[in-house]
This record gives C-alpha cells, sequence and structure tokens, in this order.
C-alpha cells in the first residue's frame, strides 16, 4: 500500500530529511478535481475513495476560499478510479482515468443533486447519467424500471467496455437499493460488462470483483430456485445461527423460536444511514402483531461499537455477524441485498421471504 502523499506544506517543515521525498511527490503524475460551489465560504471539501467493500475512506481534504473556489490534487491512480467529493454528507462521484484535471460546478445547498462535470468524456457522461436517475420518479413501475435500465445499458455501459462509468452505473444506489440488483435477472448486465473489463484490463481489481459477482449471482438464482421449490413444500429445515447480542452474550436463532411464535429473520446493517427510518418501521410492525412474533436481527455493519449504540434501543434479539460482508450466515440464506428478510412458521419451518417491511408485514 503506498503512503498517502500531499504537495502542500503547512506550519513548520516536518524535517529536512523528508525535503527530497515531498519534493519528488511533487513531481509525480497527478490529477486534479477543482471547481466553484457557490455559496461555500472557507467549506470542507474531502476527497474520498472506496475500498472496494463498499466503504469510503477520506484522502484528502481542502477547503473552499470566499468565493467558493477550490483545488485538490493527488497521485494518479494505477488504473480509472471513481471518487467522491463530500461536503456536509453530501456526495459528488468523479471518475478519474489518470492525469486528467476534472472540474465542477455546484452550490452549497445542492450539493449532491445538482451539479455539473467536465474536463473528461468520463467526467461528462457520468454527470448525464446522474441527471437521469435523479428524473426518475419515485413511483416507477417495474416496467418502466427494466426500460430505464436497458436504456442505460445501450448509452453508457455497452459502449464504454472496460470504463469505469460502465462500472459505477451498474454498481449505482438509489433510494438505498441497488438500481442493477445481480440476484434479479440483471445479473446479464453484470456478466457483460465483466466481459468488457477482462477483455480491456485483465488485472483491474474492478475485473476480479465483476466476474466473482456474476458467478456468484449464477449459483445464487440455482439455489434460490432450489429453495423456492422447498419452501413451496414447506421441506426445509431451519439453518441455525449462532451470534452475540449487544451485552456480548451468544444467541442461537433456535434459542429464540422455542417460544413456538413465528419468527421473523433480519439482515441489515444497523449503522446505514437509512436504518432509523427502518427501525422506526420495523419497530411499529413488531409492535402491532402484539407479541405474538419474535424478531432475530442480525447486522452486518463493520463497525461493532456504533452498532451496539443502535442495537441497545430496539426491543428485539439484535446480533452482530463480525464476518460482515463475508458472513458464512449471510450466505447460507442467499442473501444478495440488505435489509432481507425470512419468515419460520411457529413449528420452526422457514416458509417465506420478503423484500419490504411492507411486504412483510403482508406475509406476516
Amino acid at each position: 500500500m503506498k503512503l498517502l502523499q500531499t504537495c502542500r506544506l503547512g506550519g513548520f517543515a516536518l524535517a529536512a530529511i523528508f525535503y527530497a521525498a515531498i519534493l519528488s511527490s511533487c513531481s509525480d503524475p497527478s490529477f486534479k478535481i477543482k471547481g466553484n460551489i457557490e455559496g461555500a465560504d472557507n467549506q470542507s471539501v474531502v476527497l474520498e475513495k472506496s475500498d472496494f467493500h463498499g466503504r469510503w475512506i477520506a484522502i484528502d481534504s481542502t477547503r473552499t476560499n470566499s468565493s467558493g473556489d477550490f483545488s485538490i490534487s493527488r497521485p494518479a491512480p494505477a488504473g480509472p478510479e471513481i471518487f467522491r467529493l463530500s461536503i456536509n454528507d453530501k456526495y459528488v462521484y468523479v471518475p478519474i482515468d489518470s492525469i486528467e484535471t476534472v472540474s465542477l460546478s455546484s452550490s452549497l445547498d445542492k450539493f449532491g443533486t445538482d451539479f455539473s462535470l467536465s474536463g473528461s468524456e468520463n467526467a461528462s457522461a457520468l454527470e448525464r447519467f446522474e441527471k437521469e436517475v435523479r428524473s426518475l420518479p419515485a413511483n416507477i413501475s417495474a416496467d418502466s424500471l427494466q426500460a430505464f435500465k436497458k436504456s442505460v445499458f445501450t448509452k453508457y455501459i455497452q459502449p464504454a467496455r472496460g470504463s469505469i462509468v460502465a462500472y459505477y452505473a451498474l454498481t449505482k444506489i438509489v433510494d438505498g437499493k441497488p438500481l442493477f440488483d445481480p440476484t434479479t435477472s440483471d445479473y446479464k448486465y453484470f456478466a457483460a460488462v465483466a466481459t468488457g473489463f477482462k477483455e480491456t484490463r485483465p488485472n483491474d481489481p474492478h475485473t476480479a470483483l465483476l466476474e466473482q459477482t456474476s458467478l456468484d449471482a449464477l449459483k445464487r438464482k440455482k439455489q434460490e430456485q432450489g429453495i423456492h421449490r422447498e419452501i413451496q413444500a414447506e421441506e426445509l429445515a431451519m439453518i441455525d445461527i449462532n451470534l452475540p447480542d449487544e451485552k456480548g452474550k451468544n444467541i442461537k436463532l433456535s434459542e429464540v423460536m422455542a417460544n413456538g411464535k413465528k419468527t421473523v429473520l433480519i439482515f441489515s446493517l444497523l449503522t446505514h444511514p437509512d436504518s432509523p427510518a427502518l427501525n422506526l418501521d420495523l419497530s411499529n410492525l413488531y409492535k402491532s402483531m402484539g407479541g405474538n412474533v419474535n424478531f432475530y436481527h442480525v447486522a452486518l455493519d463493520a463497525d461493532q461499537y456504533a452498532w451496539r449504540d443502535a442495537a441497545v434501543n430496539l426491543p428485539w434479539t439484535t446480533v452482530f455477524d463480525p464476518e460482515g460482508a463475508y458472513s458464512k450466515n449471510a450466505s447460507n440464506y442467499n442473501v444478495g441485498n440488505l435489509p432481507a428478510y425470512f419468515i419460520y412458521s411457529a413449528s420452526g419451518e422457514l416458509i417465506d421471504r420478503a423484500f419490504s417491511v411492507d411486504d412483510l408485514k403482508k406475509k406476516l
């Protein structure tokens, strides 16, 4: 892993022995993101990069001047990457191929929702894609959504084989849900992009990730077809889970189910920004059942301490899976995206799967 480098020195010199290294770093190939954010006076702007596990890590920062102007330069990435600029928990995503300069124009109150990007074909394409996504109606029908995804594939994914914008469009999250879901028929889009990356960028880390996602999707599809048949026949035995709660005590799913009530198994991230609203909906459903249902809530969060703070206030059993995104428990239930809900009968049989709180309410 390369050490983070910066070409900006402030205050006192760190030490004379580092001076040559600093001068060398300033001459390395680099990219620049600059621009103007209207209404942002001395505002912190943070540059972040994903670690391939869905976590964004701050790698640099600067501040706008009194006119809202800013500029950040970083060493050029080894391959195309998506970076993002963060202001007050609002984000603008920026594609970087190598050493280009990308310009951003936005305003402080509309940062993340209304902006323009220029300086490269990829930057312009990403801006157009984001505008189309934001124009989607909240109550879009399933058929219209499928038509939109086909349009995105035709305009942004198919023509740009190995493009980081293709990767970004494929992994876009809209209102907490993936635009393209590899657990559905969308897996064909993942396979197409994986093929393009393999042909043009065989050594790119994105390539291996796309290939694995495609393979997992095909495997999951076959498994879910088998599970669906077993659920219909009510022959699937319980898949037990044994994990620690917020007090550190291990609690089994089978122990919670022992009181002879229906049990809902939940997989989610308690530290996700949408979790408070989700937990409120779950709490209302839980209360409406009048104590006639169990909730066994598995958290796949990366931060155990933040999870514990959120879990302590929930009235049902909440446990922590330290394997997070690589959870074997989630894999055993073929969890493709979060949150996920599974319904066990009072006799301990897995009888159904729900895809939203409303869907869960109907099936209970």
